[in-house]
C-alpha cells in the first residue's frame, strides 16, 4: 500500500474518524483505524463495535492495499508534520509515514482482524443535518447514565406529526422532549439509538456541509453524506416508555419568570447544596423563592420575581435537574406548570412550543 495526500485534508479525516476508537482489553484492534487504499482514494474506518464509521479522501495511489493502525499514534504523528504533502505506505506490518525531511514508522495490527462496519444498502431520507443535530443534543442529557435498562440509556426518536421528528430521553426522574421540524420526512417505526451513539451521530452532522441520507432497518441506523462519510449506530432493542401518561393533564399552578433570573438563583445555590443536591422552591403570587440548606456550609435564599396562577406551594428538587434543561430553552421568559405536591414539574418557553421538560419533585 502506498498513497500521497493532502496533509491538512488528511488529520481532518484522522480526527472525524478516531474519536470513535477506542482502548479494548481483548481486541486492541479496536484502537485502531483500518486504511484501505483503492481506486485512487483511501478509505478510513473506525469502530467500537457499537458504532462505526467511513471516511474516505483522494489521493495519488501508487499501490493498493489495507492496514490497521492505532488511531492516536497516527494522528500526533500527521499533526507534527510541517508539510503540505504526506506519504503512507506499508513494508512489513510496518506503515511507513514520509514528508519532506521526516519519515516515521509504526506497527501496524493485521487489518483481517478489523470488525466489518455494517451498511444498510437500501435507500434513504434526506433528514435537515443541523435540526436532526438539535434534536439529539436536547434530549440526550435527561438519558439515564445506567446500563441496566438499556432503554432509559437511549434516544427515543418517533414522529408524532407530519414534517417533524420528536426526540425523548428520560431517566424516570426527569424528561426532555423535542420536537424539530423534518419536511418531506417518514419515519413509520420509532428507534431508541443509544445516548453515546447519538451524540456521535450528532457531532458528525455538525462538521459536515451537506444533508445526509438517513437509513435505518431493524438493527441499524446510519448517516450517508455526499462527501463519503458513514456513520452507522446500532438500534437498542426494547420498548420506549409511554411517557405521555406521566405528563400531567391538568395543574395547581403555573409560573412565568424570567430563564436568567432562575439561572443565576440556580447558580447560587450550588455553594450551598447537601449531599443530595436539594433545594425548595416556594411559589407566591409575585415570587418565586429558592432556598438551599447545607448544615456545614450555611444556607442561601434568592427570591426572583414571578407571575404565579393558582395555589402557592412549596416543593423539593434536585438543583441540577432544573439547572440543566434552561440551555436548552429558546425563550427569555419560560413557563413552570406544577400539578400539585408530589407531582411532576413541567417546563416550556412562554413561546417555544417545540420543547417539553418533566421533573419529579424530591421528598422532604
Amino acid at each position: 500500500m502506498q498513497i500521497t495526500l493532502n496533509k491538512t485534508d488528511l488529520i481532518d479525516k484522522l480526527e472525524l474518524v478516531g474519536k470513535v476508537s477506542t482502548k479494548h482489553a481483548t481486541l486492541p484492534v479496536l484502537q485502531c483505524v483500518l486504511l484501505k487504499v483503492a481506486e485512487g482514494e483511501m478509505s478510513i474506518n473506525a469502530t467500537n463495535l457499537e458504532i462505526g464509521i467511513e471516511s474516505k479522501i483522494k489521493g495519488e495511489v501508487s499501490e493498493e492495499g489495507s492496514v490497521a493502525v492505532p488511531a492516536q499514534t497516527l494522528i500526533q504523528t500527521i499533526h507534527f508534520i510541517n508539510q503540505p504533502k504526506v506519504t503512507l505506505r506499508v513494508e512489513e506490518s510496518v506503515l511507513v509515514i514520509e514528508s519532506k525531511g521526516s519519515e516515521t514508522s509504526i506497527k501496524t495490527i493485521p487489518y483481517e482482524e478489523f470488525p466489518n462496519i455494517p451498511k444498510i444498502e437500501s435507500s434513504g431520507q434526506v433528514v435537515n443535518k443541523s435540526l436532526f443535530s438539535l434534536g439529539i443534543k436536547t434530549a440526550s442529557f435527561a438519558a439515564s447514565q445506567s446500563s441496566i435498562k438499556p432503554e432509559l440509556g437511549s434516544v427515543y426518536i418517533l414522529q408524532k406529526k407530519e414534517h417533524t421528528l420528536t426526540f425523548v430521553a428520560t431517566d424516570s426522574f426527569r424528561l426532555m422532549e423535542k420536537t424539530v421540524s423534518q419536511k418531506n420526512f417518514v419515519l413509520n417505526e420509532s428507534i431508541l439509538i443509544p445516548q453515546k451513539n447519538a451524540l456521535e451521530l450528532a457531532r458528525v452532522c455538525d462538521l459536515m456541509d451537506s444533508d445526509p441520507e438517513f437509513k435505518i432497518n431493524e438493527n441499524q441506523c446510519a448517516l450517508a453524506f455526499s462527501n463519503g462519510v458513514y456513520i452507522t449506530s446500532r438500534l437498542t432493542s426494547g420498548s420506549f416508555p409511554d411517557y405521555e401518561q406521566i405528563i400531567p393533564k391538568e395543574y395547581s399552578t403555573h409560573t412565568t419568570l424570567l430563564k436568567n433570573d432562575l439561572l443565576q438563583a440556580l447558580k447560587k445555590t450550588n455553594i450551598f447544596l447537601n449531599k443530595f443536591m436539594q433545594i425548595k422552591l416556594h411559589l407566591t403570587e409575585k415570587s418565586c423563592t429558592i432556598s438551599a440548606n447545607n448544615g456545614e456550609v450555611g444556607t442561601t435564599t434568592e427570591s426572583v420575581t414571578a407571575q404565579t396562577e393558582g395555589e402557592d406551594l412549596q416543593l423539593n428538587f434536585n438543583q441540577r435537574y432544573l439547572l440543566e434543561p434552561l440551555g436548552y430553552l429558546g425563550d427569555e421568559s419560560i413557563v413552570m406548570h406544577f400539578a400539585g405536591i408530589g407531582r411532576p414539574l413541567v417546563i416550556n418557553g412562554v413561546h417555544d412550543n417545540t420543547l417539553r421538560y418533566l421533573v419529579m419533585p424530591m421528598n422532604k
